[in-house]
């Protein structure tokens, strides 16, 4: 359960470039393909878990996973992205209701003793299948199509469904009324959806557009509310006296932080890959997967030395290799080898699995009754952080990105007007750079077989030597042709019109000649024009996503000192 609802979250990403030209629609309106499965998970998540507490979380477990592999099938068949979007919602409400309710159930069928190991083994399975995700949807739009990244969930979940009715008893949390608080729900679901919403979108709105504004002014009002009724409840919807625990709120914040890092690679980074390296989903996928491999490496070893030690120095340990592997993607050149690229993802891949036993070090010290809500909430929190990777990595990288599309477009204006072209060249290669469509690219190819106005080479080339020995020898004929012209009307000389007319001849080919010179210069030079483009392109781009690795570096640094306290010196 755990596996696929989180492979989920990040196997889409991969796919939005494939679908968006699928439904020939925008990307901008593809992106919510993504963005609508984390803010649905989002808002309904500790709702859920509270629910799932006071009516038994094995039928609400049921429930959820009939409707994850019907939102799953209905995904795989859509037939407009609204349909898709719409049913990607679906999956998103069901994983809200079975997320929360995956650790309880386990910790209820193994017992206390055994909790530890088994949230160990759960959370594995969600930090495994939140690196899986971009590789194993590369590898499937590769073999068949994006559909099969919603069919490949229908037999996981059948699966699921069927252990699920067979292994587990049904459990509650006896401590709390059986009387749901639809109020609490209204104002929380409120709360966290505007949120959510705003970090999402805020940069596509406007921070300071009326709208986003009205979001954040509705979000405080909502969650204060929420939170001063929630307080004074006998039977809190929130359990907010869990965050006394340093354990807990320590471990739900570096949880916090996975959720941040997930969106580093599986959205930063792959569209790096993709758009700006040009490599298919597939080739993108095979060095994402290395983050993966490290992934499910890191977590058995990390268990193993949580056991041997405590939680504490694995989740420092995980933090600090998190913010080596962000280091690592701020040095990132256009043309960096795949090797290094992988070697980063490995590193952040390792730091990555060993972080994600903050799962289990967040709830290892929280009473069992209290074990589902406890998990709605770090989960949550989770998929908060994603939300805010999402807001602040992609809306630094819009605005990198636009800062430098500007200089890119201005230097290649520049580059343009002084190199050696005709005058309609320069005028089509403007009209490319300003519209960079197939109709533009065949002006460019049009305008430099044109030999009217071509300049002459550039000095430095080794072309401008041989035409100005064509334009000597052109001049020279000339005036050849101009004797014989007036021998031929002196009839000073015999056969003078014959020697006349091979004068023209010559003339005309000499002057053939020295247009193909020009045009071959011209040709040379528009290679090099455009290469020089395409280079500084590259470079800013790259260097804009580098930069914005820079402010994800910050926030993994700032994280690491947290990781301290994310477990008492000796278990108890």
């Amino acid at each position: 359960m755990m596996f696929i609802v989180t492979l989920d979250s990040t196997i889409t990403n991969i796919a939005l470039p494939t679908i968006t030209k699928d439904f020939s629609t925008t990307l901008v309106t593809s992106n919510w393909i993504s963005t609508i499965y984390v803010l649905v998970i989002s808002v309904f998540m500790i709702p859920a878990a509270k629910v799932a507490d006071q009516l038994g979380r094995k039928k609400v477990t049921l429930f959820g996973l009939t409707l994850f592999c019907l939102g799953s099938l209905f995904c795989a068949t859509a037939g407009s992205i609204a349909i898709l979007i719409a049913m990607r919602a679906l999956q998103g409400l069901s994983g809200a209701i079975i997320l929360p309710v995956v650790i309880p159930l386990a910790v209820d069928r193994f017992g206390r003793r055994q909790a530890n190991q088994v949230v160990a083994i759960i959370g594995a399975a969600g930090a495994a299948a939140a690196a899986a995700g971009p590789p194993i949807g590369g590898l499937l739009i590769h073999w068949w199509s994006w559909h099969a990244i919603f069919f490949v969930n229908i037999p996981i979940v059948l699966l699921a469904l069927f252990l699920t009715a067979l292994c587990f008893r049904e459990s509650y949390d006896t401590t709390i009324s059986k009387q749901i608080g639809y109020l609490g729900i209204i104002l929380l679901t409120t709360g966290l959806f505007l949120t959510t919403f705003v970090l999402l979108k805020g940069y596509d709105y406007g921070w300071t557009s009326v709208p986003i504004l009205t979001m954040i002014a509705a979000a405080i009002i909502a969650l204060g509310v929420f939170i001063s009724i929630d307080l004074r409840k006998q039977d809190p919807l929130m359990e907010f006296h869990l965050f006394r625990d340093s354990t807990f709120l320590s471990s739900t914040v570096m949880y916090f932080t996975c959720g941040f890092a997930v969106v580093i690679y599986s959205v930063i980074f792959n569209f790096y890959l993709e758009n700006i390296r040009g490599f298919t989903p597939l080739h993108a996928g095979y060095i994402i997967m290395f983050s993966s491999l490290m992934v499910i490496i890191a977590l058995p070893l990390g268990s193993r030395l949580a056991h041997q030690l405590n939680y504490r120095w694995v989740n420092m340990i995980g933090a600090a290799l998190m913010a080596v592997g962000g280091l690592l993607l701020t040095q990132i050149t256009y043309t960096m080898t795949n090797f290094a690229m992988a070697f980063a993802m490995a590193v952040l891949g390792f730091g990555f699995g060993l972080t994600n036993l903050s799962l289990v070090s967040a709830v290892q010290y929280i009473p069992v009754e209290k074990a589902g809500i406890a998990s709605g909430m770090v989960n949550a929190a989770r998929q908060l952080g994603t939300c805010l990777g999402i807001a602040l990595l992609v809306g630094i990288l819009n605005n990198n990105v636009n800062s430098a599309t500007k200089v890119i477009r201005q230097n290649a204006y520049q580059t343009v007007q002084t190199s050696q072209l005709s005058p309609s060249v320069q005028t089509a290669m403007i009209h490319l750079i300003n519209h960079n469509s197939k109709a533009a690219h065949t002006a460019v190819l049009v305008a430099a077989r044109e030999s009217v106005n071509v300049p002459l080479p550039a000095k430095a080339s080794h072309l401008r030597v041989l035409a100005n020995a064509s334009d000597q020898l052109t001049a020279g004929n000339q005036k050849l042709l101009q004797e014989t012209t007036r021998l031929a009307v002196n009839g000073s000389v015999s056969d003078a019109r014959t020697l006349q007319s091979d004068s023209q001849q010559l003339l005309a080919k000499q002057d053939a000649l020295a247009k193909s010179i020009r045009l071959t210069a011209q040709q040379q030079t528009l290679q090099e024009t455009q290469l020089h483009i395409t280079t500084d392109e590259h470079q800013r781009l790259t260097s804009a996503f580098a930069n914005t690795f820079w402010i994800a570096l910050l926030v993994l640094v700032l994280m690491c000192p947290v990781a301290f306290w994310t477990d008492r010196q000796q278990h108890a």
